[in-house]
């Protein structure tokens, strides 16, 4: 890539603190058309976003259109001067860049539980009816399909969700052999298995009696099970982080039923389903599949 300078339009506030503590250690873990992960040698990942993508907990949102990232050298050092971030030849001017919070009100969100339980049943359904082949949601609907390339992911996923479940119970021994299972299952930079735990993890903060203890007995099995960005990512779902997306269909689902969020719940959905392949499906599995729903 020569070289060029854009702006961030908005950043995460944890990415945000990373860098204001001083000296930034990175370089570039992967490019791809809208998205370049930066890791830094401790497993911290930080991800400039094009504003398609949007914000995330491991976002900074830059000024840029898909193919923003191509000649990005894979492995290349990252450098923080003052407030611009060098990305191989491509500069990040950070200075003024809106600070976006990716943990939502959970205080707020679980007073209106409530509100939110009888739009369940409706959001299982719109997840199914528009769920991509070869994802978890699969999961909801009963056993496995037996022929598909993705029986053995699908059945596995199935027998850790039983441990998952005991451990939401208590069983602490079963929450971890839950977690172990689902970490790194099925294929990509995010596995299914980890999108899952994602999921089920904002469920947990919405529903769960403790759950800062389960998200951190869950993010503790799977992140060292997995890959850097998946455990990146379960660390920040551990800490009650997540999506614009998914801060969308939480504001949606919390709003009673007598006021007409069906618009604003399926929009949301959508925009979760969008991400990957079936990255958004495997997330909203792991959320729809617990014990309480």
């Amino acid at each position: 890539m020569g070289r060029g300078m854009t702006v961030a339009l908005s950043i995460s506030r944890p990415v945000r603190e990373r860098l204001d503590a001083g000296q930034f250690d990175a370089q570039v873990l992967a490019v791809f058309d809208r998205a370049c992960n930066l890791v830094t040698p401790d497993g911290d990942v930080v991800t400039l976003v094009i504003p398609q993508v949007g914000d995330g907990p491991l976002n900074v949102v830059v000024n840029g259109t898909p193919g923003f990232f191509a000649g990005v050298g894979h492995g290349a050092p990252i450098r923080l001067a003052g407030d611009r971030l060098q990305v191989d030849g491509l500069w990040v001017d950070l200075e003024g860049t809106a600070i976006w919070e990716p943990r939502p009100d959970w205080e707020t969100l679980r007073a209106r539980r409530t509100a939110i339980g009888p739009w369940l049943p409706r959001l299982r359904s719109l997840c199914l009816r528009h769920a991509p082949a070869g994802s978890l949601l699969a999961l909801l609907a009963g056993s496995p399909p037996e022929e598909t390339s993705t029986h053995a992911t699908l059945s596995a996923a199935q027998k850790a969700t039983v441990a998952l479940q005991e451990g939401w119970a208590g069983d602490s021994q079963r929450l971890r052999e839950g977690a172990a299972g689902l970490a790194g299952l099925g294929s990509g930079l995010t596995p299914a298995g980890d999108d899952f735990l994602a999921g089920a993890m904002l469920w947990a903060w919405l529903d769960h009696p403790t759950p800062k203890m389960f998200c951190r007995a869950v993010a503790g099995a799977a992140a060292p099970r997995t890959t850097t960005l998946a455990a990146a990512l379960l660390k920040a779902a551990a800490r009650g982080e997540c999506s614009a997306a998914w801060h969308a269909l939480l504001s949606a689902l919390s709003i009673g039923q007598g006021e007409g969020p069906e618009n604003k719940i399926a929009e949301a959905v959508h925009e979760i389903l969008s991400r990957g392949a079936t990255s958004g499906a495997d997330s909203l599995a792991g959320f729809l599949l617990h014990p309480t729903c």
